[in-house]
């Protein structure tokens, strides 16, 4: 009886490459493949540019739009200061006020008007907030819950019972409203709502006092050459009726409410036909077609200006006590203003919507990511394509699938994080251009350079993210490659 011998077999381990030699071959498969891989970058160059000029544009326009309206609530202070002096405010507007964080004035306090102020102002700010759900309501929605109420109206009408209750089943009717708060809430604050409306109607005429006492001091002049009266009596006046005026603010409304005074002077010299006449010679334009816009554009120069004096004075004696510098000052101060009156109407809606991008611009973003992996699946694919025998060869090397699948989700990275970096800059510089063009040079100050970096490492950050995850079919199908079938294509 014969015997056979038999041989052990030893598996051993499959050989495993380290991450760096793994990256130094992915970087040669990129070399070796530098058109298509040109080609993949410059898909990705073009998303990230996309998406880094929407970003940069959004930086822009949100930090011009907040300084245009902190810069124009400063200019534009006279004109609510002489409406505050001059009629109180409306129930709806104090609880407004209030709730951004505006004090009352001490005129109110006057007389035990509002004893408890936290009290106060935390029931305001509940009552700005579901007055601000109510004004944001399209007009179906709005008529179908409160008819036509309007203000404090609203709290007024739905204080009744059977109102409250028509408004909560026509609430629920509407699942698309978020309704600020619970319905509880809302009832609670109502059952509440006569005791803040006595202590709304209690500021109003601690206002309207105020008013009246000042109305006394101020005469038969305007609340404009009131304030602009350097002795400051009127100032005085109105801190004794309790408005809140420190010194600062006094000055800048005296010197606002002077220049307000000083452009009304100078734009009636524009009704006669001698002043017309200049305008129209230096413009090229018929008289009749001279408008105040004309007249300050002439003034910016403090030539033109002195020009325009010495042609006017004569005829206008309220122009004697000015110069040509003071005229040239309060042209400039013009067109600063429309300037950013100009910039707020651009900015308009800035900051809203997905990322701040505004509705319409996340999406036509999302459809360019969209377009960038399709084509970056697209390139890897045809990559996998051209190097089945490439593959097959290491797989029968021993390489293992998770090796394969690896190396080509790095190759698409690199080309990821080229194509992020290029496109990064491209659309920074985009970005910037554009608003360059339609705001002036100053944007190029007005984003931190530290939001700038940000926005663009993010941006590149999405370039290689994108990459990768559109690598990942192609590297799956690739590493499923067997050795045998890849060998045999052509």
């Amino acid at each position: 009886m014969s015997s056979v011998s038999s041989k052990e077999i030893i598996l051993a381990d499959q050989p495993r490459l380290s991450l760096g030699r793994t990256v130094r071959i992915a970087i040669d498969g990129v070399r070796y493949r530098l058109f298509r891989a040109a080609v993949t970058v410059s898909v990705i160059a073009v998303a990230v540019a996309f998406l880094m000029n929407i970003l940069s544009e959004s930086l822009i326009k949100r930090r011009l739009a907040v300084d245009a309206r902190r810069e124009l609530s400063a200019m534009r202070d006279i004109h609510g200061w002489a409406a505050r002096l001059t009629r109180p405010l409306d129930p709806a507007a104090i609880l407004m006020e209030v709730a951004a964080g505006g004090a009352l004035d001490g005129s109110t306090a006057k007389g035990g008007v509002i004893a408890d102020r936290a009290s106060f102002a935390a029931r305001a700010r509940a009552a700005a907030s579901y007055l601000a759900f109510f004004d944001a309501l399209e007009y179906d929605p709005r008529r179908a819950l409160i008819h036509t109420a309007r203000g404090t109206a609203i709290f007024d009408a739905l204080s009744d019972p059977e109102h409250f209750t028509i408004f909560e089943q026509r609430l629920a009717e509407m699942p698309a409203l978020r309704f600020v708060g619970s319905l509880a809430e809302f009832r609670a604050f109502l059952d509440r709502w006569p005791e803040l409306a006595v202590q709304l109607q209690g500021v109003v005429s601690s206002q309207e006092h105020a008013i009246a006492a000042l109305n006394r001091a101020r005469g038969d002049r305007t609340v404009f050459a009131a304030l602009a009266q350097p002795d400051g009596v009127f100032v005085a006046a109105a801190r004794a009726a309790g408005f809140d005026l420190d010194e600062a603010t006094a000055s800048r409304l005296t010197e606002q409410a002077q220049a307000v005074l000083d452009r009304l002077v100078i734009e009636r010299s524009l009704s006669l036909l001698e002043s017309r006449q200049l305008l129209a010679q230096h413009f090229n334009l018929l008289p009749a077609d001279i408008s105040a816009n004309e007249l300050w554009g002439y003034l910016e120069k403090s030539r033109q200006a002195a020009s325009y004096l010495g042609v006017m004075r004569p005829l206008v004696a309220a122009l004697e006590p000015y110069t040509a510098e003071r005229l040239a000052a309060l042209a400039t101060t013009r067109r600063d203003e429309l300037a950013l009156e100009r910039i707020e109407r651009m900015t308009a809606g800035a900051g809203e919507g997905w990322l701040g991008l505004g509705e319409r611009m996340g999406w036509l973003l999302m459809v360019s990511m969209l377009v960038c992996a399709i084509g970056i699946s697209n390139a890897m694919l045809m990559t996998v394509t051209e190097r089945f025998r490439e593959i097959a060869t290491m797989k029968c090397l021993g390489a293992l699938d998770g090796f394969i699948m690896l190396l080509f989700v790095l190759e698409s990275c690199f080309l990821g994080l080229v194509g992020g970096l290029v496109g990064s800059l491209l659309g920074n510089l985009i970005g910037y251009g554009r608003m360059a063009a339609a705001f002036g040079i100053g944007v190029f100050g007005t984003v931190p350079l530290g939001e700038t970096l940000a926005a663009m490492g993010s941006a590149v950050a999405v370039g290689v993210v994108l990459a990768a995850l559109a690598a990942v079919y192609p590297s799956l199908k690739a590493a499923r490659l067997a050795p045998m079938e890849a060998m045999r294509v052509e």
